[in-house]
């Protein structure tokens, strides 16, 4: 009866899967990045292989806060409704 009451939502469950999924990907697209720059430098040329190192050591921190940002304001939104209905169901 948990999937037809509509008492409890499984919205929440399910984008803390999408931000592990999420963090999952940008771990590994930025490993991949930085291995991909590492073995190609020969052709791609030092500097190169240097931003892209880089941008990936910058950029996979900033795009992890990103996304557990967004992830805390839809789980921010779910609490919210939680909290309302309490607040409804007390008068």
């Amino acid at each position: 009866m948990f999937l037809f009451s509509f008492r409890n939502f499984i919205a929440p469950t399910v984008i803390k899967f999408f931000y592990y999924i999420g963090l999952v990907a940008l771990i590994f697209g930025g490993l991949g990045i930085i291995i991909y720059a590492v073995t190609e430098m020969s052709s791609i040329g030092a500097a190169q292989a240097g931003q892209m190192i880089g941008g990936a050591v910058i950029g996979v921190p900033v795009m992890i806060l990103l996304l557990r940002f967004s992830t805390e304001m839809w789980l921010v939104l779910f609490e919210m409704n939680d909290k309302l209905g309490d607040i409804r169901d007390r008068r």
